[in-house]
């Protein structure tokens, strides 16, 4: 892991993804992903943000082949996925649609009463004018 002035970068495997301050994690996938690469990213994130800080997540999937099952189970079981405020998708294509779906409704099973908030992009900047959004509704108001 390497520090720049832009944030905090990983390189695992095919894979990377990078901290874009206050709380944008943008991740590169290629190839296979696996429940090793999950694991990795998770104590990643763990690492370079504190604890209590909520996070958004812009994942390019458009060389990404497959997900393996141990994957799907890995992300889907891992109660650090709650901290993901917002989950953008780019390029992924029919196939990895379906995957994230599922991988949507087993987080609603596992962790009842929590939402968890994905969407699909063709650009980072739709990507990120969501994420403005979802952080101004969750803003705190002053009456």
């Amino acid at each position: 892991m390497t520090d720049d002035e832009r944030g905090c970068t990983l390189v695992f495997g095919p894979h990377h993804a990078r901290l874009y301050p206050p709380d944008v994690v943008r991740v590169f996938w290629s190839g296979t992903m696996t429940a090793e690469d999950i694991e990795t990213l998770y104590t990643w994130t763990d690492e370079i943000l504190p604890a209590r800080v909520r996070h958004f997540v812009i994942a390019d999937m458009s060389r990404l082949q497959t997900m393996t099952a141990a994957a799907r189970k890995s992300a889907a079981t891992d109660p650090r996925a709650q901290r993901v405020a917002g989950f953008a998708v780019l390029g992924a294509n029919f196939h990895m649609r379906v995957l994230m779906g599922m991988f949507v409704k087993a987080l609603g099973l596992f962790y009842r009463g929590w939402t968890f908030r994905m969407e699909f992009f063709e650009r980072d900047a739709d990507a990120l004018a969501w994420f403005d959004a979802e952080r101004a509704e969750r803003a705190p108001t002053s009456e």
